[in-house]
């Protein structure tokens, strides 16, 4: 009777063990679902504002272009219009791409690198931001060099004020984004420590 007792205690907390480890999966695989929608949702809305700051610069720039009476304001015009077709497009490939990551089943070290990769992109922009914006006081300074001509110096001049401004504009944006992505580092390093410490390893170390 007492070896029985112990083999249905035993069976018993075998089976509570069963249960709690698979409930516990199961959180871990909702919060990193949860943690990863979010992030998503982050860059969706992002897309979309510099998918209208494009469209805004298309259609600025194509009436100034076509209202212009000085040689500079129509570079600058031009310049505006092909930034915005540039950011349109960048916007629109990334909200495809976005829509295609929340359709996809990932798993934990997926989730956890697209994040990783995810915030380093836009401080990586970050940079290429302020080298806009140096080029294109470059560009603006150049301008009144007295060698050149007039031509010229509206091209430079109108080509550089352009540059400024959307340089200004996207290093804003980038900064935002990354800020907005960053209040979660707490929560992914929490939650992948977790897995780490049940011993659903994800097979490599936070770092950032």
């Amino acid at each position: 009777m007492f070896l029985k007792t112990r083999y249905l205690i035993l069976f018993l907390l075998f089976i509570i063990a069963s249960v709690a480890s698979r409930a516990q999966q199961i959180s871990f695989k909702d919060t990193v679902a949860a943690y990863n929608l979010h992030k998503n949702r982050i860059n969706n809305t992002g897309m979309k504002v510099l998918g209208g700051w494009g469209l805004a610069n298309i259609a600025a720039g194509g009436i100034g272009y076509a209202t212009a009476n000085r040689d500079e304001a129509k570079y600058f015009s031009e310049m505006s219009m092909a930034w915005g077709v540039v950011n349109t497009g960048i916007a629109a490939l990334s909200l495809i791409n976005i829509r295609r990551e929340m359709a996809a089943d990932m798993g934990y070290e997926r989730s956890y690198r697209s994040y990783k990769a995810n915030k380093r992109l836009f401080l990586i922009n970050a940079g290429l931001d302020v080298v806009y914006i140096g080029a294109g006081l470059g560009l603006a300074s150049y301008s009144q060099n007295s060698k050149l001509t007039k031509t010229d110096q509206a091209m430079y001049g109108g080509f550089g004020k352009s540059v400024v401004i959307q340089g200004v504009f996207l290093l804003l944006f980038d900064n935002i984004i990354f800020s907005a992505h960053q209040l979660d580092n707490s929560k992914w390093y929490r939650i992948m420590n977790e897995i780490r410490f049940t011993n659903k390893t994800v097979g490599f170390n936070y770092s950032f």
